[in-house]
Formats: structure tokens, C-alpha cells, sequence
């Protein structure tokens, strides 16, 4: 690793919490401030996996790219093995930067779901060097309803914020009501969400297609963007349990396993729920990985599987 990149790893962690970034960009010849192009028209090309793709230059995401590829590849190489014609849903698509390490990992058809606009253009550029990907725009939610909201990380992670006196309006649509109209939905047995705090309410948009097909779900619980929004979070949790679901693996925000659980330990859950707060110095989010109690098996492999890369790379 050469210096520069050490360097350049070092300044991004400092600064990802501030929502910044330090990104590499191709040489170009100086221009002056009148003819300069603004931010948020250029890219950068960066390598997710085995791909290559191409991102807003404002965006600081790429410092995560690597954290999540590591769970969430083996995640779908092992449900794979059990369900051989895997397709996966990935709800808050971004760039296809998951779309990448899902790929990378095997070749599964991919419903790519993205609501921000700007986003979704390179969602779409991005994913045409795939076989068996389509993308919708949309932003899910518990209900199919218009909503007022305010706007925040637009164009690179945008989050939504309820706001009664806000002018704009967002169309939300809940995934039971239009799951079951996608071709192949009966195979979407892995759903990956990352809807910076309306995970869980996505979740209980969702929930006859989650009795119906009992995906395996890998999600954000993030406490501070769920504060933000007014959405308690631990009901979710406890929901699946009443779904069919029985065993969660957790991931700190690094995406190093942390624990695993299952879901009748009430006052454990709880526990965690309280001790994601970024505000105390607690984990800030965390990744979960749901499993229905008809794939314990596949919860036992999981968690055994990420003990070892736990052990193999500790801190």
C-alpha cells in the first residue's frame, strides 16, 4: 500500500463522520474559477469488487465500500448454496456499489431499488455492465402514501426527513404493493436495506411478502437517523419475531460481527437497541442479518463463518 493511499485512508476516516472525504481523480489541466464545472457534475471511477464504477466526486461512501463487501459477499455465497436460484433486492441501491459486491460474491439476478434522482443516473450506468440487473426508482416506506419531507446528503446518500411545513412532497411505496408484480419475486430469498433510518419502516411495509417468502434480511439499524425521523426501531425487531423470524448476526458499523442473538431474548435486544447511540460513543449503527426460523441452518453457518473472519482479523 503506498503512501499516499495510507495517507489518504487516514484523513477519510477522520473525517467520514463529518460526512467528508478525500477521493482520487484523474489528472486534469488547471482550470480557472469561471470555467471550472461544479462538484456534483464530475466522477471518479473506483473498484468495488471485481468492477469498476463510477461515483459523484462529492461522495465520501467509498471509505465504507470495503466494510460492507466482506459480510454481505459471504452472506449471499452462502444463501446461494442453499437456494440455487438466488436473486437478491437491494433497496437503497445507491451507485450499485452493492450491486458490485453482490456480483463479485455470485452471478445472481438483482432488483437494484433507488429513490434519489441524481443517484440513480449512475445507478443505471453502472449496472449496464451486468447480466440480470434491473433498477426502479422508488423510495419505500410502510405505506404507499405522499409524504412532506425535507432533504439531506442529497445526491450521494440522500436521507429523508418527515417535515409537515416542508414544500416538498415524496411519493412512498410499500413493498407489498408491488413486490409480488416483479418477475421472479418468488426467488428474491435475500433482501439487502440500507435506507438511512426508514430500514424498519420498510420492513413492516413488507410484511406479506415476508411471510410469503421469509428472505433472508440484511439491514442498517441506525439509531441516529432513526431519532431524526421519530422511529423507534425495537418494535420492528420484535415484529419479525411474529413474521417467523428467530436468529439475528450483528455487525458494528466497521462490519465486524459483533454478536449474535435470537430474537426471543427480549431484554438483549433491547440492550442493543439502547447501546447504539453515536452521541455516548456507542456503536453508531449496526448491520443485522435476519434469518427466518426455517433457515437456522443457514444463521448457524453465517454466525460460525464470521467468528472465524472475526478471529482471522482482529482489530
Amino acid at each position: 500500500m503506498s503512501f499516499l493511499h495510507r495517507t489518504r485512508l487516514f484523513v477519510n476516516n477522520f473525517l467520514s463522520p463529518f460526512g467528508l472525504a478525500i477521493n482520487r481523480v484523474g489528472k486534469q489541466r488547471w482550470k480557472t474559477f469561471r470555467t471550472r464545472q461544479p462538484a456534483e457534475k464530475e466522477a471518479v471511477t473506483i473498484q468495488v469488487g471485481r468492477y469498476s464504477i463510477q461515483i459523484p466526486s462529492q461522495t465520501p461512501l467509498s471509505v465504507w465500500y470495503g466494510h460492507q463487501a466482506s459480510e454481505l459477499g459471504r452472506l449471499t455465497m452462502l444463501v446461494k448454496k442453499k437456494f440455487s436460484c438466488l436473486a437478491v433486492v437491494d433497496i437503497g441501491a445507491n451507485v450499485g456499489d452493492t450491486a458490485c459486491i453482490i456480483k463479485t460474491a455470485e452471478e445472481v439476478p438483482i432488483l437494484c431499488i433507488e429513490g434519489d434522482e441524481y443517484v440513480f443516473g449512475f445507478l443505471q450506468r453502472n449496472i449496464a455492465q451486468f447480466q440480470n440487473v434491473t433498477a426502479r426508482k422508488l423510495f419505500l416506506g410502510e405505506t404507499s402514501k405522499k409524504i412532506r419531507a425535507s432533504f439531506d446528503k442529497r445526491g450521494w446518500n440522500l436521507t429523508l426527513k418527515p417535515n409537515e411545513t416542508s414544500t416538498q412532497t415524496v411519493d412512498l411505496t410499500r413493498i407489498d404493493d408491488f413486490i409480488f408484480g416483479e418477475p421472479g419475486w418468488q426467488t428474491f430469498k435475500l433482501v439487502k436495506i440500507d435506507a438511512e433510518g426508514f430500514d424498519c419502516a420498510i420492513i413492516r411495509g413488507a410484511t406479506n411478502f415476508l411471510r410469503e417468502i421469509h428472505p433472508v434480511i440484511h439491514f442498517e439499524y441506525n439509531r441516529e437517523n432513526m431519532d431524526a425521523i421519530g422511529e423507534p426501531g425495537i418494535d420492528t425487531l420484535l415484529l419479525l419475531s411474529d413474521l417467523g423470524y428467530s436468529q439475528l448476526a450483528v455487525h458494528d458499523a466497521n462490519g465486524r460481527f459483533f454478536c449474535s442473538t435470537t430474537l426471543s431474548d427480549k431484554n438483549f435486544i433491547k440492550d442493543l437497541h439502547d447501546y447504539a447511540d453515536s452521541v455516548h460513543r456507542g456503536i453508531s449503527h449496526y448491520d443485522i442479518t435476519a434469518f427466518h426460523r426455517s433457515d437456522s441452518d443457514l444463521a448457524a453457518e453465517f454466525q460460525e463463518i464470521e467468528r472465524q473472519e472475526r478471529r482471522n482479523k482482529p482489530v
